[in-house]
């Protein structure tokens, strides 16, 4: 299996999207996180699965949420980059 490395961005990125939910709703937050954990844990069993959005970035979307994981592949390793909203600039991920 590959290794995983999240960005300190991707971190923050994260907590966003959690403080966001929890000011709707508790239960939201965990099925966000459920479903953002099985997200990543698709990625890490078959990282060249998804499509290249631009340059080596890839995206995985995340079920029943408007975020997509931006990650790329350095040999063993993949790197998330960002966890952003679909509505936000996807030139963001691509600066990381």
């Amino acid at each position: 299996m590959f290794q995983l490395q999240i960005r300190v961005l991707a971190f923050e990125d994260i907590q966003q999207a959690v403080d966001y939910y929890e000011k709707k709703a508790s239960h939201i937050t965990d099925k966000f996180l459920e479903h953002l954990y099985i997200e990543i844990g698709v990625i890490q069993e078959n990282p060249e699965l998804f499509q290249k959005k631009y340059l080596s970035t890839r995206v995985r979307y995340i079920k029943g949420f408007p975020f997509g994981i931006h990650y790329i592949l350095r040999e063993q390793t993949i790197i998330i980059l960002a966890v952003l909203h679909t509505n936000r600039n996807p030139n963001i991920g691509k600066k990381r």
